[in-house]
């Protein structure tokens, strides 16, 4: 840029002013008696807008707001947790009784809010939060803008297969369990209505499916005694036991 030493005119009002130093250019660019479009002249060639002349950076105003953070540097805390919501919706169900799907969904809600708000923190606009919904977009939409790896979409994608066999194996468990405890007083029944004893079954354990809905049981009683069972499940929950010849 021109020494301080150099003269420059500029235009106002239809009257050449001038000549003025580099600092009074930049003092009258300051205080808004000189703009971008300012008609100057430093003394060669014609008349040009200070914008297109080497005044050019005196119109430059540095920005106020820092660039968003790079993605290494987003706390990447809750999205993980979002990842981690299958996991810990079944261990609160475990421990709660409440309904799955509404603990996930409050659960995703709740991480996605705080970590919209994490990426607004670092500068960035957060995907939106209806996203909680669609978990999958969300996770896609986040790892794009911020350009990271999608290994926080594929970690989801494995705790939700795992929630899935799970909760499979949890509900196939406690329908077993449920299973067994109505067995328990039918055999008791039988062994004291049909057969004339007086024992009572105390357990029963099914030791393997023999079909669809059809069990190998042992019960066992409180004489000491165990008894090889079938377990059968009929139309409308009903159950069927028998003790065959032993």
């Amino acid at each position: 840029m021109t020494d301080n030493a150099s003269k420059w005119f500029y235009a106002k009002k239809g009257n050449q002013v001038g000549p003025i130093s580099l600092l009074e250019i930049k003092s009258l660019v300051d205080n808004g008696t000189i703009n971008a479009e300012t008609s100057v002249w430093n003394g060669e060639g014609d008349w040009k807008s200070a914008k297109n002349t080497e005044l050019s950076d005196l119109f430059i105003k540095p920005s106020s707001t820092p660039p968003p953070l790079s993605g290494s540097d987003v706390n990447n805390l809750y999205v993980w947790l979002v990842v981690a919501v299958p996991i810990l919706g079944i261990i609160i169900q475990q421990y709660t009784g409440v309904v799955l799907m509404w603990i996930y969904l409050a659960l995703n809600i709740v991480f996605c809010i705080l970590d919209e708000r994490k990426l607004k923190s670092a500068g960035h606009v957060a995907p939106n939060t209806v996203w909680a919904f669609f978990i999958p977009v969300y996770l896609w939409k986040r790892a794009n803008f911020l350009k990271q790896k999608k290994l926080y979409l594929w970690c989801w994608i494995i705790a939700l297969s795992l929630s899935i066999v799970l909760t499979y194996g949890l509900n196939k468990n406690a329908y077993g369990d449920a299973l067994v405890e109505t067995a328990c007083p039918l055999v008791t029944q039988i062994i004291q209505e049909q057969l004339g004893g007086s024992a009572v079954c105390k357990a029963v354990t099914i030791d393997r499916e023999i079909s669809d809905g059809f069990y190998k049981a042992t019960a066992y009683l409180d004489n000491g005694n165990e008894l090889q069972i079938t377990i059968e499940e009929r139309e409308g929950n009903q159950i069927y036991v028998q003790i065959p010849y032993q």
